[in-house]
């Protein structure tokens, strides 16, 4: 016998497939959102590849305004701004405000608006013209959104005029700095002169280490899908093999050894599961390009998608391991039993 023709592709088989396949889209979905996440990080400290410092002066009301010659006569370059908490009308929305002037490329990006256009964070849900309220009041049409992988999503970028509008502010004064690798001496004299100086490679070592765990984190999913994949491929040879139990009695009759029987429902589980672990890695290529596709919208120069090979693999090597212990108990069971018991009454498995 060349062939053991015992099953088709059913209704239950595809429906098998299709749910090892949202199994394994899961599985590769999770594992390139991770990527994704440890990618970004790895753009955001490597636009941080020396050290930025946020310089600031508080006082009992926030952050103090301050001369720009008070930052450059004890350090090197800077970029300086402003920024505030402002009321939004209409809505009566807290928002934070802010503009920088990055005459010499501190930062590595360009941002800026002028007059009383102002552009909205992507994670920000303002549009038209608002009225802006802190010390003073001012009116400002959005006319954009901008991304920045140094200033929040939720932040409104106003130009410096409208800042120094809305604080009341001088034309050479300041509330923040930020400059590159200072030296120890650079920021002893700025904290001696009443500043605040923080790095902000602080706060992005501690984000890169939240998105490694959230790598690692992602591995765990392996455990319940493949469980999953396991139970389904059980249930249906076990059901595929009581409904062609009288079958398998009469093979067995005319010859048809223990080891070519169990050789047969193996490879027919483990094609069930392929075909299944194929799709579902295209789907999950597909809804992880979906995930990235929103994402940029909310972080258009940070977040990218990461979809590695070797991820791929492992999402299709672990969902056929899976589907192979999942097909021992029946395959086994069933080569076990004589053709008189295949013959009687069907039995579950």
């Amino acid at each position: 016998m060349s062939l053991l023709p015992l099953f088709k592709y059913t209704s239950r088989a595809r429906s098998t497939s299709w749910m090892i396949a949202l199994c394994t889209m899961f599985i590769v979905a999770s594992f390139s959102v991770a990527a994704g996440l440890q990618s970004s990080m790895d753009t955001l400290m490597g636009n941080f590849s020396s050290e930025h410092y946020l310089v600031t002066r508080q006082s009992g009301s926030g952050p103090a305004l301050f001369d720009e010659d008070e930052i450059s006569s004890r350090a090197g370059n800077a970029a300086f701004g402003l920024f505030s908490k402002a009321s939004a009308e209409p809505g009566n929305m807290s928002v934070i405000t802010f503009c920088v002037a990055d005459d010499h490329q501190v930062l590595g990006e360009t941002l800026s608006t002028e007059g009383s256009d102002a552009l909205a964070g992507t994670g920000l849900s303002l549009s038209g013209s608002v009225t802006l309220e802190t010390e003073d009041q001012a009116e400002a049409t959005i006319v954009g959104k901008y991304s920045s992988s140094v200033f929040p999503s939720d932040w409104l970028l106003c130009s410096e005029q409208l800042m120094r509008s809305l604080l009341a502010a001088g034309d050479s004064t300041f509330n923040f700095a930020v400059i590159a690798d200072p030296s120890s001496e650079e920021r002893s004299l700025l904290t001696g002169a009443g500043f605040v100086v923080q790095p902000m490679i602080a706060v992005l070592e501690f984000l890169e280490s939240g998105a490694q765990e959230l790598r690692d984190d992602a591995l765990l999913v392996l455990v319940p899908s493949s469980f999953v994949v396991g139970v389904l491929v059980y249930s249906f040879l076990g059901s595929e093999v009581s409904d062609s139990r009288r079958e398998i009695g009469i093979l067995k009759t005319i010859g048809a050894g223990r080891r070519r029987l169990f050789s047969y429902l193996i490879a027919n589980a483990l094609l069930i599961t392929a075909w299944g672990a194929a799709l579902g890695l295209a789907l999950g290529i597909i809804l992880s390009y979906g995930i990235a596709t929103i994402a940029s919208h909310m972080f258009p120069s940070v977040f990218v998608i990461e979809i590695e090979e070797s991820l791929l693999a492992i999402a299709y090597c672990v969902t056929l391991v899976a589907g192979l212990v999942g097909t021992m108990i029946p395959a086994i069971r069933s080569t076990r039993t004589s053709p008189v018991e295949d013959l009687k009454e069907v039995r579950r498995f």
